[in-house]
């Protein structure tokens, strides 16, 4: 009986929901949804795309609430993870919307069945999911970019040595490299092609990633245009330098890592060592301890 009252509450909301984006609605979202050119993440099936028809039921309404400002940071966000799975911000806020619709609705669900504790859980994790995801997903493309960086460096620099310009070796690496460094180089091409000057294209791609490899790289490399340094002796310069920050970034991450590592060791193994020895001990003298007692 609890668990039908929780399916109503839970219905009841949903419908609530519903009927306050009715009353603010202009009923034009969804022709706009239809003429929009629908990019690779909005067409896939199962479980997305139920997500995103009930997140669209309230993206006019999370736009509202997030605010101009707001959407802008979430927008530059997206692009500085690289648009995980062809993200856009249409698609995130419909997914965040849906999650946060069925947060509460679980949530209800759960009070109405007398465990509270259980549902805010529940409604904190799915309400939070989506920015935990995106976030993951711009700090392992961060660490991708750091990782291919040194190398994609050194063959820059090779490239440079054998004669081609600048652009044109950048044009010939970027085709025999993937990932997200080569995105964001050929992002810098494409700037360049339409009359951003290099410097303005670099700071852009420094600003976008994040990376302090890429920061150190664009740096360096402003610093040996402006000063005149051949540009294939800078490259293998700048490699090294970015190899060593990057070796020193990894010992950092390994000696934070070693107390955790004590922790862990220190919450699961010893107890367990303590019980076992005590154990022992106990069936070692059971004889006299029986005696004792």
């Amino acid at each position: 009986m609890a668990l039908l009252l929780g399916l109503v509450a839970g219905l009841l909301t949903v419908l609530a929901f519903v009927g306050a984006r009715m009353m603010r609605t202009t009923g034009l979202e969804e022709v706009e949804e239809g003429l929009r050119t629908t990019p690779v993440a909005e067409r896939e099936g199962g479980f997305g795309a139920f997500l995103d028809r009930l997140g669209s039921l309230f993206l006019g309404t999370t736009m509202r609430l997030y605010g101009p400002v707001r959407l802008r940071r979430l927008e530059e966000t997206i692009r500085r993870a690289g648009r995980p799975e062809g993200l856009t911000l249409t698609v995130y806020l419909r997914r965040q919307a849906a999650f946060v619709v069925i947060g509460v609705v679980g949530l209800v669900v759960f009070l109405a069945v007398g465990q509270p504790w259980t549902g805010l859980l529940l409604a904190v994790l799915l309400i939070g999911w989506m920015r935990l995801w995106l976030l993951s997903a711009g700090r392992r493309r961060q660490e991708q970019i750091d990782m291919e960086l040194p190398d994609f460096l050194d063959v820059l620099g090779v490239t440079v040595t054998a004669g081609l310009g600048f652009r044109q070796a950048v044009e010939r690496v970027c085709d025999f490299h993937t990932g997200p460094l080569a995105e964001e180089m050929r992002t810098v091409l494409q700037e360049m092609s339409v009359g951003v000057s290099r410097r303005q294209a670099f700071i852009a791609m420094r600003d976008r990633t994040r990376s302090d490899g890429v920061a150190a790289f664009v740096t360096a490399l402003l610093q040996a245009e402006e000063l005149g340094v051949p540009l294939s002796s800078a490259l293998d310069d700048i490699a090294s330098d970015v190899r060593k920050e990057h070796a020193q970034r990894v010992r950092q991450a390994a000696a934070k890592a070693a107390p955790k590592v004590s922790l862990v060791v220190t919450m699961t193994i010893v107890p367990g060592t303590l019980i076992l020895i005590g154990s022992s001990i106990l069936l070692a003298n059971s004889e006299v301890l029986s005696g004792i007692f």
